[in-house]
């Protein structure tokens, strides 16, 4: 069986003392490097330490839970090499605590993890924050996770044995999506999935990168840290955290290591442009004419933002053909296209209505919306644009479900037939040349000339800096937080609060005379689900919009919010702070639990 280890060997072999790895800290000093050879040889000690120390079988989970560094990646090649099945997490730190560890506890039951592997200091932090938070006693069975071995593996430095050789296993690891915060599904990445699209994702022969994306996330982990190393590149890496106290890091590192590709989401080149986030004199510094590649994704691409980066930092070297849009999502191995770099003007009512329609003429502004194109689709890859309830394939310029086949389409769903067999398998009705059919995103796009546009989600996905959050998965919270809220009574969805999608949710309360605690509600979702709500509407009983069959009509009840239908009793609106502090906190939060 084909593996990723074959290609970073040869590549060892070929060029032992080129760097591999280089993890920096704020000001940009390195912390730690490897090698390709001293990398090597770290990964086959940790994967004997493991195998011969800690009898983990073949096949059998592990969870990876580090803060920002390069031991993560350590772990996860020397839990390949040793045959076994890496399965990155976010590890729950102080500001989002409960969400962080409830997701993780999820994680570690669903995948049946038979340990954690962790740093000494992020162990002692953990047992700290639980202490603090009091989560213990909140019903979540952190035991679950307490129970297992959690293995330091910073001292696995010398090999167990004489080097030996364990066979592969045919997942390379488990990628858990972020969708359903609270019921996130693992996908299963295969060594064949990586093995067939890094060359078509990265076609500079050795890449130099530089990240501060979360190495748990596929847009860090696999763009940043699999790739470039199996094109026998150098990655530069620090943390999510340092680019909000300091985004010069990112500009600095740059230039300094001359970089050829860098990626980020949308927000990230939308905090660059905010006014005092960069000095006079790190800009005065700035040259970004190294890239060849900078790439945003993992949330929709606002055309503003897009055109006011490149007008803004082609002044530093930034080469427009460089700039561009991608699509992809961690069922397809990170990437579906690339290289958008086109904004067109669309109808916003025939949008609405399943057709794009290009506006030229200067009286339909104000009926038209601006799109950014995300690409061509790569070598390989088939896109089709679907009518996703009669499964026919639609013409340019039709909108449709995006449905994908080909070399990039990972395994399916772990351990969830059911939903592997919807999601993965999806057929056409006149036929598929694809023997195990297409995959179906839930993003609704279409072609124009080629190139992929996307418009959003199929359902009621809420979007909030490059997050999905079902709105079950917060109604849920919002209905256990108050036993003065009718149950399966409450709306979750997406507005723009000055112009930046936010949550707004709306609930019927069982008396209008006894009104729940809109703070205290806003708290749970906070600590359930990591996200923070801007408005919170109370209503009278029995205002919500249902289907015939009794299901909440969640785009309707948004309509009537926005055309101010509702008899609103109270509402709780979130005062902004325009302040560093509050932005960064904002910003931040999105790492927390960062997923494309």
């Amino acid at each position: 069986m084909a593996s990723i280890l074959d290609q970073l060997d040869r590549l060892g072999n070929k060029h032992p003392h080129q760097l591999l790895y280089s993890f920096l800290d704020l000001n940009g000093n390195p912390l730690e490097s490897y090698t390709y050879a001293s990398f090597l040889h770290r990964t086959k000690a940790i994967a004997g330490r493991l195998r011969e120390e800690h009898g983990f079988a073949p096949g059998e989970r592990l969870l990876l839970a580090y803060p920002p560094g390069l031991e993560m990646i350590c772990a996860f090649f020397g839990c390949v090499r040793a045959g076994l099945i890496p399965v990155p997490v976010y590890p729950p730190g102080s500001r989002g605590f409960q969400s962080a560890l409830y997701k993780m506890v999820h994680i570690s039951k669903d995948c049946q993890a038979a340990g954690v592997l962790t740093s000494s200091d992020y162990r002692a932090s953990l047992k700290t924050n639980l202490t603090r938070s009091g989560v213990t006693a909140s019903g979540v069975d952190v035991d679950y996770i307490s129970n297992l071995p959690w293995i330091v593996t910073e001292d696995f430095r010398d090999l167990a044995s004489d080097e030996a050789v364990y066979e592969p296993s045919k997942v390379l690891f488990l990628q858990y999506t972020s969708g359903s915060t609270m019921e996130p599904k693992g996908v299963i990445v295969s060594h064949e999935n990586i093995l067939d699209t890094y060359q078509i994702v990265i076609d500079h022969p050795n890449p130099v990168v530089v990240s501060w994306l979360p190495q748990y996330h596929d847009m860090g982990l696999i763009g940043c840290y699999l790739y470039p190393a199996l094109k026998g590149g150098t990655t530069y890496g620090f943390a999510p955290v340092d680019f909000i106290q300091r985004p010069a890091l990112w500009f600095d590192a740059i230039k300094t290591y001359r970089a050829t590709a860098t990626a980020a989401p949308n927000f990230a080149f939308d905090y660059c442009l905010r006014a005092g986030r960069l000095s006079k004199e790190s800009l005065e510094d700035c040259d970004l004419s190294s890239l060849e590649v900078l790439m945003v994704a993992a949330e929709p691409v606002k055309p503003e933002t897009f055109t006011r980066f490149l007008e803004t930092f082609q002044a530093y070297g930034l080469k427009s053909q460089s700039f561009y849009a991608a699509y992809g999502l961690a069922e397809n191995t990170l990437a579906v296209t690339l290289a958008g770099r086109k904004i067109v003007s669309v109808n916003k009512r025939a949008l609405a209505l399943g057709k794009a329609r290009m506006t030229t003429e200067v009286s339909e502004i104000d009926a038209a919306t601006q799109i950014v194109s995300c690409g061509t689709p790569l070598p390989g890859i088939d896109v089709k644009i679907v009518d996703p309830e009669r499964h026919i394939a639609l013409k340019d310029g039709m909108v449709g479900e995006i449905w994908i086949a080909g070399s990039g389409k990972c395994l399916g769903y772990w351990k969830n037939p059911e939903m592997t067999l919807k999601q993965f398998r999806a057929r056409l009705v006149d036929d598929s040349p694809y023997d195990d059919g297409y995959l179906k995103t839930g993003d609704m796009g279409f072609f124009h000339d080629g190139e992929l546009y996307v418009c959003g989600r199929i359902k009621d996905m809420i979007i909030l800096r490059g997050q999905n959050y079902y709105p079950q998965d917060i109604e849920s919270v919002v209905e256990r937080a108050s036993g003065l809220i009718r149950g399966n009574c409450v709306a979750a969805f997406q507005i723009h609060e000055d112009s930046d999608p936010a949550l707004a949710i709306v609930a019927e309360v069982k008396n209008p005379k006894a009104l729940p605690d809109a703070r205290k509600i806003a708290t749970a979702v906070r600590n359930y689900l990591n996200v923070e709500v801007a408005l919170i509407s109370f209503i009278a009983p029995r205002a919500i919009p249902r289907t015939s069959s009794g299901k909440i009509m969640r785009h309707k009840a948004k309509q009537m919010w926005l055309n101010g239908e509702f008899t609103v009793l109270s509402e709780l609106a979130r005062e902004k702070d325009a302040g560093t502090e509050e932005a960064c906190s904002q910003i931040h939060t999105s790492f927390d639990s960062l997923k494309a």
